[in-house]
């Protein structure tokens, strides 16, 4: 079996920007690597994120023309696509997966929107833990600051109190799966990903030694 990591945060955490130097790092020490997200590339990932954007006449997640039910069901359908389809046959195959979002971010974003915890954590029961999840934890104030100049902002993005309840609950989330560990967004990107480094090294390369 291979390995899989998530990358998660509040927008604006530097997501993409890790899990890119971290499959670059483990393409360099010689493994093969599935850099995925979430929203997917599918047509069903792709459909998602052209409904989550607001300001188009295609947007709905907005909280009045879509329950917050439909809303999570719809990430969720999304997810056990990416999970049989992409996730499960790469770490058959001994690859390493990075995942940029994943499950926590349903259960974090959604159950800031007022959804039940466990009900969400039920409908995504199907989907597989992480051997590690990195939660890249950053102040609001400092997330609103960059994303303030993209082009392009979802509904997310634009609500401060949400992005604070969402943070809460990342960090309450990470009590609650062992397999999550924090690091501080805030410092410069190398010093971000050397920490990264260091946790896969601890955690998981570190482990498979032992265990060979």
């Amino acid at each position: 079996m291979g390995m899989f990591i998530v990358i998660e945060g509040i927008d604006g955490a530097g997501k993409s920007t890790q899990a890119k130097l971290l499959a670059k790092w483990f393409e360099n020490i010689g493994y093969e690597v599935v850099l995925t997200k979430e929203p997917t590339d599918t047509d069903f990932g792709k459909l998602i994120r052209r409904l989550v954007l607001t300001g188009g006449r295609e947007g709905i997640i907005d909280g009045a023309k879509i329950s917050h039910e439909a809303e999570a069901l719809l990430f969720a359908a999304d997810r056990a696509e990416h999970v049989k389809k992409l996730i499960e046959p790469a770490l058959k195959q001994g690859k390493v997966v990075i995942s940029d979002r994943y499950f926590y971010s349903s259960l974090a974003y959604q159950w800031a929107r007022g959804l039940d915890l466990e009900w969400l954590i039920n409908i995504n029961s199907f989907a597989i833990r992480p051997d590690l999840t990195i939660l890249l934890d950053l102040p609001v104030k400092e997330s609103m600051k960059r994303i303030d100049g993209r082009k392009i902002k979802s509904e997310f993005d634009k609500i401060t109190e949400l992005q604070k309840r969402v943070r809460q609950n990342y960090l309450k989330l990470a009590e609650k799966f062992k397999e999550i560990r924090i690091v501080n967004a805030l410092a410069p990107v190398e010093d971000i990903h050397n920490d990264i480094v260091a946790l896969v090294e601890h955690e998981l390369l570190g482990r498979a030694e032992k265990v060979s």
